[in-house]
């Protein structure tokens, strides 16, 4: 518990990246005209949702009944009740997120704060290593693992604070998708790696409950799990 209230005070990746991000779409609008295009990602033809991250957000590559789409940050002013982040298609919105804190995010259909709800995530921490929650309204509660690394460089076990160097973190990482029976239904992976196409892909098989909107909210917290993580390790080639 005191380091889930030590990463709510110390970090707040949530909203530095929303700052960052919206900042570079509006230096990116002003030089260009309009946002780059996305990177070109292989995609593993087994997995059912697939998205990477990239200067201007999170992109959704694949998802089961949707469409590829965009998680920036909305355009909400401070103090008021909008929404975090939206995710968008084609200049729609296709939900918005509310980001409550580093471990809890509300998706809705729209950016309007009375829009139906479609589910919440959390993310819980064990021993520093995030695991997930997902509250789908349209189905039962599911519930990962934590993040177990599977590939990649000699280094910790899972996803988690016991990275204490920026190298350390490169690898592939795998956590289940379980039922209320702890009966696996699906599996959700990052990989991160500074040669690939972006440093950061994330994919997996999903049940039918967990649509685009609440699986790119997972993603969001374990991107900025990984920030944090970068953020406090060392970074050897600065000697620091």
């Amino acid at each position: 518990m005191g380091l889930f209230r030590k990463r709510k005070l110390d970090r707040s990746a949530v909203a530095v990246r929303s700052m960052k991000t919206l900042l570079i779409l509006s230096l990116v609008a002003e030089v260009g005209g309009c946002a780059a295009r996305p990177l070109h990602v292989p995609l593993d033809p087994r997995v059912d949702f697939a998205a990477h991250s990239e200067h201007r957000g999170l992109v959704v590559d694949r998802a089961e009944g949707g469409q590829p789409a965009v998680l920036v940050p909305a355009s909400t002013l401070p103090f008021t009740s909008g929404p975090t982040y939206v995710l968008e298609a084609d200049g729609k919105t296709m939900a918005a997120l509310w980001v409550k804190d580093a471990g809890h995010i509300t998706v809705r259909q729209a950016a309007d704060p009375a829009a139906p709800v479609l589910g919440r995530v959390q993310a819980h921490w064990h021993h520093g290593a995030i695991s997930l929650t997902f509250t789908p309204v349209a189905g039962p509660e599911l519930h990962t693992t934590e993040f177990q690394r599977t590939d990649g460089p000699v280094g910790p076990a899972v996803l988690g604070p016991q990275i204490t160097t920026a190298p350390d973190i490169r690898g592939f990482y795998q956590a289940d998708v379980l039922d209320s029976t702890g009966t696996p239904v699906g599996w959700l992976r990052v990989r991160i790696a500074p040669y690939m196409e972006a440093s950061r892909v994330y994919d997996g098989v999903l049940p039918d409950s967990v649509q685009e909107p609440l699986a790119t909210a997972a993603v969001e917290l374990v991107d900025s799990d990984i920030d944090y993580i970068e953020d406090h390790a060392t970074n050897v080639y600065l000697g620091n």
